[in-house]
């Protein structure tokens, strides 16, 4: 079985400290952002006690600016009959918390995949309460797909947005199969213009992970 993997500049440098010159954030808005892993942080440790590396450990942080946002949704969508189709349920909601302040500490969101690349990715969020929620994703139709020759691309947000406006939902990861073992790159941007991604397009299965804030 051929198997190639790309991660499209994952995880691209991100500075969390704030720089000079860097413009003010509207208010009512928030901050999300990969965080990079450095060498001496290829292996860590989260809650669970699980040693992982960083090829296989997406990492991002989000806080509010001053913004009236109380919740936060991770949402899983697979590409079906030519579109985006909610994951399980009417919306596909994988993970969600409320009536939280978000303007205090920062929380943070990891995805993390145990395994080769056909594993299904697990969800880490720890909000800024110091609550926190572990989930895994588990497709079935992604089984199908380990005994044939696909080569797999991952595309994961690579800048971060300071003002992120409450509502908008953003794709922070998606991952495309596609038959032989030539690749076609991908990238997030594939969630809001499919048509245009030659990956999701050609590809066998494709799957996004999304974020969205809201007020509720």
């Amino acid at each position: 079985m051929k198997k190639r993997y790309i991660a499209g500049l994952a995880l691209a440098l991100v500075g969390i400290l704030s720089g000079c010159g860097q413009t003010q954030a509207a208010d009512n808005t928030m901050h999300l952002a990969p965080v990079e892993l450095s060498e001496e942080q290829e292996e860590l440790i989260w809650l669970t006690g699980t040693s992982t590396t960083a090829n296989t450990f997406f990492l991002y942080e989000f806080s509010g600016n001053h913004t009236d946002a109380n919740g936060m949704e991770i949402h899983h969508y697979i590409w079906k009959d030519s579109q985006w189709t909610p994951y399980k349920g009417r919306d596909g909601l994988v993970s969600g918390r409320y009536q939280m302040d978000l303007n205090g500490q920062p929380g943070k969101i990891a995805l993390r995949r145990d395994g080769d690349i056909n594993a299904n990715f697990a969800i880490e969020v720890h909000y800024p309460d110091g609550g926190w929620s572990h989930l895994a994703a588990q497709p079935k139709e992604i089984e199908g797909l380990v005994a044939g020759e696909n080569s797999v691309a991952v595309g994961t947000m690579e800048e971060p947005i300071d003002d992120l406006a409450v509502g908008v939902e953003t794709p922070i990861l998606i991952r495309v199969y596609r038959k032989g073992d030539t690749l076609r790159p991908v990238t997030v941007a594939a969630f809001n213009d499919p048509e245009n991604s030659k990956a999701v397009q050609e590809g066998v299965y494709a799957e996004v992970y999304t974020v969205i804030f809201i007020q509720k």
